[in-house]
């Protein structure tokens, strides 16, 4: 179940939509997702080969359809695991605050991770979206990721660009 913590007020909710009018405020998309039974069966697999990644995005083809014409497009699997080689280094990458020059939405197959944002108003914020979930990391957004306690998760990447340049946003922290 999706969680929201806003760190100014420290309020927290697990109110699905509460979550999604609270991420449209700041232009983030967020939703349930269905999993095909295949889905749910790759989910089981600790890795995937090139072949069932392919494979498992092809799963999608209403958000193929959506993302495909867009300039940019690629889409790709995470999967990370607790005996994940360079895990922590990975992670290491993903954990301070920045931003990408492309949309990213993720959609969950298994497991979980927890996904910050800095609002354009400075309001700091964190997400945590699992499996039957996805989450929009819009381009030019100040953000951050990291996994939950399990460090598990499998998601499909689905990106495109509209040229989105970042606000800069005073905070104190």
């Amino acid at each position: 179940m999706a969680n929201l913590f806003v760190f100014n007020e420290e309020v927290e909710t697990q109110d699905h939509e509460k979550i999604t009018l609270f991420l449209e405020r700041f232009g983030i998309q967020f939703g349930k997702v269905e999993l095909p039974d295949q889905a749910k069966e790759l989910a089981k697999l600790q890795t995937l080969t090139d072949e069932q990644r392919s494979g498992l995005i092809d799963l999608f083809p209403e958000e193929i359809d959506k993302f495909s014409s867009l300039t940019g497009y690629r889409s790709d699997v995470v999967c990370f695991y607790p005996e994940f080689e360079h895990l922590d280094f990975i992670l290491s990458k993903f954990a301070p605050i920045h931003f990408h020059f492309e949309n990213e939405f993720w959609y969950f197959v298994d497991g979980s991770a927890k996904f910050g944002y800095l609002g354009h108003d400075g309001t700091k914020f964190k997400v945590t979206v699992e499996a039957g979930e996805f989450i929009q990391v819009p381009e030019g957004v100040w953000q951050w990721f990291e996994l939950t306690e399990e460090k598990r998760m499998k998601a499909i990447r689905f990106f495109y660009t509209t040229g989105t340049v970042p606000e800069r946003v005073p905070v104190e922290l």
